[in-house]
């Protein structure tokens, strides 16, 4: 199930997958809801941290980004919608959509470096 972050500010769409959503309902405050909401709206598309941005290709050749965001030094890891995303998109939500948007997979946080790894120690 994929989920989307409504606002009519945004020049681009947002839509969340599964795990990017778990990090954001896990998100303490609704204050840094709307502070990674807005690091979001602004940022995966030209953001001020473009030149940081990471390209990845996976195994069925999509490529990812990683983009590190303003937001408690998080990083977001997307890819742009196709254009049938945004047109089962502009179905599934019953109004006219951007012309272009971004599927978030998923966030890493800056404590995730220190964990990850081939010989990362595996906590209980």
């Amino acid at each position: 199930m994929i989920y989307f972050l409504e606002d009519q500010t945004s020049k681009y769409e947002i839509v969340l997958g599964p795990a990017a959503r778990r990090a954001v309902l896990g998100l303490e405050t609704q204050q840094d809801k709307s502070d990674l909401a807005d690091a979001l709206r602004t940022e995966l598309d030209g953001g001020p941290n473009l030149h940081y941005e990471y390209p990845f290709q996976i195994g069925n050749g999509e490529v990812y980004t990683a983009t590190p965001l303003s937001f408690k030094g998080w990083t977001a890891v997307h890819r742009r919608l196709t254009a049938e995303e945004l047109r089962r998109l502009e179905d599934e939500q019953d109004r006219q959509v951007e012309a272009s948007g971004f599927l978030v997979f998923d966030f890493l946080r800056p404590q995730s470096a220190f964990h990850l790894g081939p010989r990362a120690p595996v906590s209980p």
